[in-house]
């Protein structure tokens, strides 16, 4: 089991998931829509090929706690 810290734009929620989820799963069960943004697992870039890795995967160690960012990058951001 490990502890995932999910961050977005506008809300931070922290869940409980198996090592055998991946981040879709979590994004899933969230109802979060990653089609527009930018997301990293513990300061690293995930493309999004990984999405559907396992967490195990991915580099997080069972019984630890996981960070997921997600930015959504809005047409009217500036560069």
């Amino acid at each position: 089991m490990i502890q995932i810290n999910v961050s977005t734009n506008t809300t931070r929620r922290t869940v409980n998931a198996e090592i055998t989820a991946t981040p879709k799963q979590v994004f899933d069960d969230l109802g979060i829509n990653t089609s527009s943004s930018m997301v990293n697992l513990n300061g690293n870039f995930l493309y999004a090929a990984e999405f559907n890795k396992p967490m195990s995967e991915l580099g997080v160690e069972d019984g630890t706690t996981a960070n997921i960012n997600v930015v959504v990058k809005a047409d009217g951001a500036a560069e």
